[in-house]
């Protein structure tokens, strides 16, 4: 899994003020989770974005005033017009503890049904996972090259190997749906075949 390190201060003001203050700064109010003990910290918002904005999953190096801690990002507010970061949580990990993390699903290969037409429908992103840091990897590889017009991958059929799935075994990762224009040329076809 990729790291990064980022620089974070301690935060005593908690209040709306002092949480407008600081984006006004250029800072993301940020907390830092361990075993249910809270740090409240404020990080730079051009520094952070890389590790915010991007599918990969990393290991965030933080130095809080000297103090330097391995955290993953756990949950990330948007402002819902602007789209910018509000705030962030993070998680405390040691590498004997498990965490839960979203992994993001990366899809490999040209599945066998847009060969012959279809369309393939990304269905689910990330996929919940348990496990020690060392063994996290940085995304899912699905390879989809097998699969067919009207089939769908589900996240049983995901080789993770280590790690303690969460996510629901059942559920759709990606799918190659029949394009009508596909479904009508089949039928007319059926048609020809049974008026013979």
């Amino acid at each position: 899994m990729k790291t990064t390190d980022l620089i974070a201060n301690k935060r005593e003001d908690l209040g709306k003020k002092g949480t407008r203050t600081l984006r006004q700064e250029g800072k993301i109010p940020a907390v830092v989770y361990d075993n249910g003990k809270a740090t409240h910290i404020s990080l730079d918002y051009k520094a952070s974005k890389h590790a915010v904005f991007t599918p990969d999953t990393y290991i965030i190096q933080l130095d809080i005033e000297g103090d330097k801690i391995n955290t993953l990002i756990h949950d990330v507010q948007y402002h819902p017009v602007k789209d910018t970061i509000e705030h962030v949580e993070l998680l405390q990990i040691a590498p004997d503890k498990e965490v839960e993390l979203s992994l993001p699903v990366k899809l490999v290969g040209t599945p066998a049904g847009v060969i012959k037409g279809g369309k393939m429908m990304t269905k689910l992103r990330k996929i919940k996972v348990r496990g020690v840091p060392q063994k996290l990897p940085e995304y899912v590889e699905i390879d989809v090259t097998s699969l067919d017009l009207g089939f769908t991958i589900k996240v049983q059929d995901a080789n993770i190997e280590g790690l303690e799935v969460l996510t629901s075994p059942s559920a759709a990762v990606a799918s190659v749906e029949i394009p009508r224009s596909l479904r009508s040329a089949q039928a007319g076809k059926e048609a020809e075949v049974e008026e013979e």
